[in-house]
């Protein structure tokens, strides 16, 4: 109440944010003060200690250690630094992901009711969030450029670093743009699959042997900084063109991602991104299922995974990236590589098992035993599994053995993982010396990676 009787005598947004930080500080307990203290430490702690290792780390470091070659020593003279433009083309179609998933500004329910509402300047007022995208963009952008010099074993990765901050700026701003609806919405999916393509092509060549070479100086960072700061420019003046559904949409994604992060429960998140993306699906003409329970389960499972084309895309870039790898790593980590791409491609096929298998009020009107409804909707996700796993085998040097542990890993990992009942945080804890250690909630986590880490452990006996 004291925070809505002072809104008639704000004149602007500013003096309405500084009328709000004033409250929040008056009314604020002490707990939560020394909280935030606490946080704003630690994170600072953590940014600084992960930019100095980046920092001082040579070149070499990571491939050094990841990919060396089967049967001699790694020659960090012969690696070929196009792989540079793979790791950096990966790195901005997940930023594009994530913007697209995240609005990328939202605003809480409550900050659009009580002040986005007012007769104030909505551009004033949501600037800061602007500004806060922009530099979550830019230092995203950054860390895919250092990586990307890693994997390139660019010695000069300041520029390159430099140049990926700048283009994670323009990202921002574009995705900005595409939310005040000054550019059309396919602009961010079109921007995402050209760099999918051209990564997927620069990954053919290099895994052919040709060397594609980096431009790792400053000119190239300078020109891509003209076009970013006229996005950044155009994204400030034309935020205010946000509407309040649009905010209030991603922000239902924002909240599920904290929520996920603080029980250490990912499918929350999932599940809300799930139903914005079948949102915008939108509707689709009925189908008839075939008689049968088993034949109409099968039949819903492939139904709804043709009618998404994110996990064929998701399949497609695992199975490149296991050629990728493959090619240039050891027989162990190449096995492990084509374990990933498989478990991979067969999590994203089996989400019917995993909307079933939460909803016990759903098997109950279905009438049969879990086991008996849950067997069906693994019929897609074997399938995605076996496809991988020839597509992959050349990795392995098509063993048998081995295709059929990674096949069966991979299965048995989602299946149990898919299957998990919901998360229970009352379980036992014991008390150490150096803390808390929760050891019921390990055991419910270990549900369906332990099949992976199965998988692997015999695969690295057989090869």
């Amino acid at each position: 109440m004291a925070l809505t009787a002072r809104a008639p005598a704000i004149a602007g947004a500013r003096a309405l944010r500084r009328a709000r930080r004033g409250f929040g500080r008056v009314h604020a307990p002490r707990t939560d003060r020394a909280g935030i203290v606490v946080l704003s430490a630690l994170g600072a702690y953590v940014a600084s200690g992960l930019a100095w290792w980046c920092a001082t780390r040579p070149p070499t470091s990571l491939i050094g250690s990841l990919h060396t070659t089967a049967g001699r020593n790694w020659d960090a003279a012969s690696w070929n630094p196009g792989w540079a433009w793979v790791v950096g083309a990966a790195v901005l179609v997940a930023g594009i992901a994530v913007a697209r998933a995240l609005g990328p500004l939202t605003a809480s329910a409550e900050r659009a009711f009580w002040l986005l509402s007012t007769p104030v300047d909505r551009a004033a007022m949501l600037r800061p969030g602007v500004v806060a995208v922009f530099a979550a963009g830019a230092g995203a952008g950054a860390a895919g450029g250092r990586l990307a010099a890693f994997a390139g074993t660019v010695e000069q990765w300041l520029p390159l670093t430099a140049c990926g901050a700048v283009i994670g700026l323009g990202i921002a701003a574009l995705a900005l743009l595409v939310q005040a609806r000054v550019l059309p919405t396919r602009t961010l999916p079109a921007v995402q699959i050209l760099t999918a393509a051209l990564g997927g092509a620069v990954a053919a060549v290099c895994a052919t042997g040709t060397v594609v070479p980096v431009f790792a100086n400053w000119p190239p960072a300078a020109v891509l900084a003209v076009p970013a700061l006229v996005m950044c420019c155009a994204a400030l003046l034309r935020c205010g063109r946000i509407t309040a559904a649009e905010l209030n949409e991603r922000a239902a994604i924002a909240a599920a991602a904290r929520t996920s992060l603080v029980g250490l429960d990912p499918t929350l998140v999932v599940g809300v991104h799930d139903a914005a993306a079948w949102k915008r699906v939108a509707a689709r003409r009925s189908r008839a299922l075939p008689p049968g329970r088993t034949r109409a389960l099968v039949r819903a499972d492939l139904l709804r995974n043709l009618r998404r084309p994110s996990p064929f895309a998701a399949t497609a870039v695992a199975v490149c990236a296991t050629w990728a790898l493959g090619t240039t790593t050891q027989p162990v980590v190449a096995g492990w590589v084509q374990l990933s791409a498989v478990y991979a491609a067969t999590l994203v096929f089996s989400t019917g098992l995993r909307d079933l298998a939460s909803k016990p009020d759903l098997r109950a009107m279905l009438g049969d035993a879990d086991r008996a409804l849950y067997r069906p909707l693994m019929v897609v996700p074997a399938c995605a599994a076996a496809a991988v796993t020839a597509m992959t085998a050349a990795a392995t040097g098509w063993s048998p053995s081995v295709s059929a542990i990674v096949a069966a890993g991979a299965c048995v990992a989602v299946y149990r993982l898919r299957t998990r009942p919901a998360t229970a945080y009352d379980g036992l804890v014991l008390e150490t010396a150096v803390g808390q250690v929760p050891v019921d909630l390990i055991r419910q986590w270990m549900r369906g990676p332990d099949g992976l880490v199965a998988a692997g452990l015999l695969l690295a006996l057989i090869l």
